[in-house]
């Protein structure tokens, strides 16, 4: 595993529950690029990490005007979000202009990169989560 990889995992475990910030267009809406099967991996996988134990927050340079129709559209591929160029809860930092997280997918930041970490962690994280189940089972 990559340090990337074990950062994102070693945070998964300490706080059950991660931030991961999506870009909007091109990265899970089709705007300008042809990058069909990047947006179908992104959303599959930002599907499972939401039931896995995910925050996902839009982040997005798009005006609020737009919000609505995101909010729709995430609404229609079944992706939950917990909110949009904000933090969805309450943190001692990432208050000042930019949102905290602990993984960005993004089309122009290295997506298909973000996604292998992501995918690889959240695995990990998985197995990680049914072992402690089968510990607790047998205890």
């Amino acid at each position: 595993m990559n340090k990337y990889t074990q950062r994102l995992f070693d945070e998964w475990k300490q706080h059950g529950k991660i931030i991961i910030s999506i870009d909007y267009d091109d990265t899970i809406f089709a705007w300008k690029l042809d990058n069909k099967k990047d947006i179908v991996r992104t959303i599959k996988l930002a599907q499972l990490a939401k039931e896995t134990g995910a925050y996902i927050v839009i982040f997005t340079a798009s005006d609020p005007e737009r919000h609505k129709e995101i909010q729709e559209y995430c609404e229609d591929i079944k992706l939950p979000i917990d909110s949009i160029n904000c933090n969805p809860v309450e943190l001692p930092y990432g208050k000042n202009g930019k949102i905290y997280y602990n993984i960005n997918l993004c089309d122009r930041s290295g997506l298909t990169e973000a996604l292998n970490t992501l995918e690889e962690a959240m695995y990990q994280y998985r197995s990680y989560q049914q072992q402690q189940k089968q510990v607790t089972d047998v205890a």
